[in-house]
């Protein structure tokens, strides 16, 4: 008879499933542990931090100290101006509400400001029974009148009652010598962000401009690469000593913002402006006009005129209603090219030629008049008048 061999004491009973899956479950929960453990383990270990240190600026670049103070000494003749019109309920009532808004400046102690006439023109056309307000840096809010403007070159003449502290008035350059590629610095307030600088280049000088709702042109314009958005309007280019030396006027841009093309009315044109109203206004003198506007012969010739048709005499390229030019039957595009028999060589030659006479001198005109291909020359006789500056 034959019987089994004991076990051998060495050879363990094989393990159950139970003991398999406590394994696992220990093997996992020590993962999860040591998951939830090691981040704090490891930053307890790190060195507390220290804040980085910070590095001194320094002084400023010269280019950057003069910008500084021009924005400085400049700012404080920069006002916001608002238009404010009645808005009624469709179930009766209203409110009075913003319309529109632009930038202007400090003119003088006797507190003229200074602006663009498109700028006030919903307060111009008593629309909305509208009103002004204008605010200062000072945080002062005032009631403005309208006193005049000259629409040749879109400049309205403002008059407040403000406190003298207010009364910042701009320090006043020329723009008879200035040069492309100058610094230029612009004051604003685009799209209601107030007392804000921008900064470029002179790009071109004397251009022409036309203003698409009105189908008129500005003419002799400085044109700018400093950031001119709506809201700027009105307000002032400056140069690098701080001076004045134009009022933001028209940009041109596909999208009605800021494409690099701005343009301003050169300073002095807006001293001409300024003279005439505040002249009429006290009672002065008023200075014989024709009442046009004229391109010189570079910007016909920018404009694609041929050089033996510009050389000819000066295009009208608008003519203002109810002036004396209107009355004699001048027309946009008329060249004219002499004036009482003398043959014109530029704008300066005819404006002096007029501001020499008195209102209700007669004076003829020299015209060419191109319709077609039809060319007619003949003589227009205009009684000079004083163009209306008040409103």
């Amino acid at each position: 008879m034959s019987y089994p061999e004991p076990a051998s004491p060495n050879t363990a009973p094989p393990p159950s499933t139970n003991t398999l899956l406590v394994a696992v479950l220990l093997l996992l929960a020590g993962a999860l542990v040591y998951q939830t453990v090691a981040p704090w383990l490891t930053r307890s270990v790190q060195p507390a931090y220290e804040p980085r240190p910070i590095t001194p600026r320094g002084e400023l670049g010269a280019d950057e100290q003069s910008t500084v103070e021009v924005f400085r000494q400049a700012s404080p003749a920069v006002v916001f101006i608002q238009t404010k019109g009645w808005q009624p309920f469709l179930l009766g009532g209203g409110r009075e509400e913003p319309i529109s808004s632009g930038t202007g400046f400090v003119w003088d102690q006797s507190g003229y400001i200074i602006t663009n006439m498109h700028v006030i023109q919903d307060a111009l056309s008593g629309g909305h029974h509208a009103s002004l307000e204008v605010r200062f840096t000072t945080g002062e809010v005032v009631d403005a009148e309208i006193i005049g403007g000259v629409a040749e070159n879109d400049i309205a003449v403002l008059k407040v009652d403000a406190a003298d502290a207010a009364l910042q008035p701009i320090m006043l350059g020329t723009s008879g010598d200035l040069e492309v590629g100058q610094k230029v610095l612009a004051i604003g307030n685009p799209f209601g962000f107030d007392q804000t600088l921008s900064t470029g280049v002179i790009g071109g000088l004397n251009r022409t401009v036309g203003t698409p709702d009105s189908g008129e042109f500005l003419t002799g314009l400085i044109q700018t690469d400093a950031a001119i958005n709506p809201g700027n309007s009105g307000g002032p280019l400056l140069d690098s000593a701080g001076r004045l030396i134009g009022v933001n006027t028209a940009i041109i841009s596909p999208t009605g913002s800021y494409a690099g093309l701005g343009f301003a009315v050169p300073v002095d044109s807006v001293v001409e402006s300024v003279s005439r109203v505040l002249s009429e206004a006290s009672g002065k003198r008023r200075p014989a006009l024709l009442g046009v506007q004229i391109i010189d012969r570079d910007t016909a010739l920018a404009m694609g005129i041929s050089p033996e048709i510009v050389d000819a005499g000066l295009f009208v390229v608008r003519v203002q209603g109810n002036s004396a030019a209107a009355e004699a039957g001048l027309r946009p595009w008329d060249q004219i090219i002499a004036i009482d028999g003398e043959p014109l060589k530029d704008v300066a030659q005819l404006r002096v030629s007029v501001e020499s006479r008195e209102p209700g001198d007669v004076v003829k005109l020299t015209i060419i008049r191109r319709t077609g291909r039809r060319v007619v020359e003949g003589e227009v006789s205009v009684e000079l008048r004083a163009e209306k500056v008040l409103f």
